[in-house]
């Protein structure tokens, strides 16, 4: 199966969360099925870390069936700082009637070249010109895809995702009909439809045009008759795409969304457009045997399984909106969030889920969801039927790598029936389920900072939750969701909480350990002086954190400060003077200080000048010195005079006639106050 590269947002710093706060069932509830969950949080979808030697007590092949991808190429990035065309051209705007042919630039995505075709144009709608390649559509047809997609999908994307933009000025969206070149053979994977945002930019290979490619074969049929309505969802798909590249690139200036979240949203757009779930996404999930062991849902699989990272986006975006409880409205919500990767994402979270989510935590209980689809609650999709028809994705071996959003499941005899490995990494959490966990008294208990005054989560219904701090006990009641906040005074980081429930009929749930975390950033570094004449650099800093000195981009060091807050970094090198450095501090948390700087400062005095003979009728004592610097002329403690020393790199005092035989001191001091050596020279 043919896999192709489409262009990815850059990555963000990750930020790390250690989650474990999953409760244990019931002591001595055996009944259900037990699962260990093994989800690497990281946010960093390269972050590839190992889940540990798993010790518990006591493959099929994908079906070879025709799946559709649906792609967007890559940009240039340098294009993406420059202009639309409509802001670099005098005009390219041109009525087109129907009849009309045209030159187009498309791309043989097998080989990655761009080559031209000619096509007719045989619909001329409200948005949309439908061109056709060697008449492989009738004009009936082309009618047909065109009036679907100014009547139905034009205004459907409009309302839940954005606007497109419209660089030649003309209010049209070009769709041109040909067999996209995709090396589809017969079976496997082929290439839907793509859109090309080159298109919007001036340039090689570009149309100059908003554009969308769709496939004739074998999206519309193998044979001589062609079904354009295979094509609606494709159309709704990529409509979706060029709304999100002109809202997060010409509207924000900023890079593409990432592609994990740019397909999901798509695929909702598909979802809307049919007013029913994606079955054949759902279906791929049920036989991917990569997602079963470990596929990240953030780092996209651009060589290997990449259906199943089509999967697990649809999925995810699901999840999110069914949770989050706007509807269709939510998308619109995360094109417009002025980040364009995980943290539109978050944003989304703590507005309509949970304040203390965290996006790490997030993909774990929608991992959770896709194993145990509970009709309330984090674990599930609000009992939405559609995804009722999810299987468990089981994980036979004993460890493993999982990226930044992977995660296994393993099925365990018992809750106690396993040993968290003390080899895992630094994201990798384990959460222990059972396929009654949540009811009647589960507890999901999200993060708490020092920063925080609420303890939230999710439990049964109208539970009422404790919160025991030392003697003290604090409590709320969950709402008609599960969700709780408990309000406690704010606490030091390293702090356990102990949470747990009650339910009306006074049965008590376990009891979670959560530890406060520590969200508190060090305070600024003090920086000392830094001259250009020395090796360190030192100064203050919260003891034990580790101080990262940089100038630009590029890190010079870092160190740790002792115990009573002081660092000092020996360089490699001294530095020119004027340099600024840019210090910051890192706990052991991970709290990143706010950045102090400081300007490397001239403390090289000049060389001592060079003064030329002078005698008892010199009335200018001339030579050679720094350039800027200012010459001094003294006889003992009386000053004679100073001048500046010129671009060449000569220097002329006027001076009163001196006796023979008297010694000069001459020496020249820099725009610093930095002193040269003296320069005696006799009169003759």
């Amino acid at each position: 199966m043919k896999r192709f590269l489409r262009l990815g947002a850059l990555l963000c710093l990750t930020t790390a969360f250690l989650i474990s706060l999953i409760p244990n069932p019931a002591q001595g509830q055996e009944s259900g099925k037990h699962y260990v969950l093994i989800s690497n949080e990281s946010v960093d979808d390269y972050d590839f870390e190992p889940t540990g030697s798993l010790e518990i007590n006591g493959a099929q092949d994908l079906k070879n069936e025709k799946y559709p991808i649906d792609y967007v190429k890559p940009v240039n990035k340098e294009k993406m700082n420059g202009q639309p065309i409509r802001k670099s051209l005098s005009s390219v705007k041109t009525a087109y009637k129907v009849g009309d042919s045209k030159s187009f630039w498309v791309n043989n995505l097998e080989t990655d070249e761009y080559y031209q075709i000619s096509a007719k144009l045989l619909y001329s709608g409200t948005h949309s010109y439908i061109w056709v390649f060697n008449n492989q559509i009738t004009q009936d047809d082309a009618a047909k895809l065109g009036k679907e997609f100014d009547e139905r999908i034009y205004p459907l994307i409009h309302q839940y995702f954005g606007k497109e933009s419209d660089v030649n000025g003309d209010g049209k969206i070009n769709i041109l009909c040909y067999d996209i070149q995709d090396g589809f053979d017969g079976e496997g994977g082929y290439v839907a439809g793509y859109f090309d945002p080159n298109d919007l930019f001036t340039g090689n290979y570009s149309n100059h045009s908003e554009i969308f490619y769709i496939d004739t074969y074998p999206l519309m049929g193998t044979g001589s008759t062609k079904d354009v309505t295979q094509a609606y969802e494709t159309l709704a798909h990529e409509f979706q795409h060029m709304v999100n590249f002109n809202e997060n690139v010409f509207i924000e200036q900023k890079y593409p969304m990432d592609t994990w979240l740019d397909e999901g949203l798509s695929m909702a757009a598909e979802q809307i457009y049919k007013g029913k779930a994606l079955d054949d996404r759902i279906d791929y999930y049920n036989q991917s045997e990569s997602i079963a062991e470990g596929h990240s849902l953030l780092n996209w699989d651009y060589y290997g399984d990449t259906l199943a990272n089509y999967s697990l986006s649809y999925l995810f975006i699901e999840y999110l909106k069914l949770q989050a409880n706007q509807g269709d409205s939510i998308f619109k919500e995360i094109i417009n969030d002025p980040n364009n990767n995980y943290k539109a994402v978050e944003d989304v979270i703590k507005r309509y889920i949970g304040s203390n989510l965290t996006f790490g935590k997030f993909m774990t209980d929608f991992r959770a969801a896709l194993l145990l689809k509970k009709n309330h609650g984090l674990y599930g999709f609000k009992g939405d039927p559609a995804f009722n028809a999810l299987q468990p994705r089981l994980y036979e071996g004993s460890d493993t790598y999982l990226y930044g959003g992977g995660a296994i499941v393993k099925s365990i005899a018992t809750p106690d029936s396993f040993t968290v490995p003390k080899n895992k990494g630094a994201h990798i959490t384990y959460t222990v389920l059972s396929d009654n966990s949540i009811s009647p008294l589960g507890l999901v208990v999200y993060p708490t900072s020092d920063k925080d005054t609420k303890v939230s989560g999710m439990t049964e219904t109208s539970a009422t939750v404790y919160v025991k701090i030392g003697a003290k006990t604090f409590k709320g009641v969950a709402d008609h969701t599960g969700k709780f906040s408990v309000t406690i005074p704010r606490q030091k980081a390293g702090t356990k909480l102990a949470v747990y429930t009650t339910d009306a009929s006074g049965d008590k749930s376990d009891v979670v350990t959560v530890t406060v975390s520590d969200k508190t950033p060090p305070a600024k570094p003090t920086v000392s002086t830094v001259g250009d004449n020395q090796l360190t650099i030192s100064g203050k800093a919260e003891p034990g954190a580790t101080v990262y000195i940089k100038t630009g981009s590029k890190t010079l060091g870092k160190v740790t400060a002792s115990s009573k807050g002081t660092f000092s970094l020996k360089l490699k090198s001294k530095l020119k003077a004027g340099t600024v450095l840019t210090v910051y501090a890192v706990d052991k948390a991970g709290n990143k200080s706010a950045s102090a700087t400081a300007k490397v400062v001239d403390k090289t005095p000049p060389k001592t000048p060079s003064v030329n003979a002078i005698t008892s009728k010199t009335t200018y004592v001339t030579g050679k010195g720094e350039y800027g610097s200012t010459v001094y002329v003294y006889y003992g403690s009386h000053y004679l005079g100073k001048a500046t020393v010129q671009r060449n790199g000569t220097f002329k005092v006027k001076i009163a006639h001196q006796k023979k035989g008297r010694t000069l001191k001459i020496y020249a001091k820099d725009k610093a106050g930095n002193r040269s050596a003296y320069k005696y020279v006799k009169v003759k």
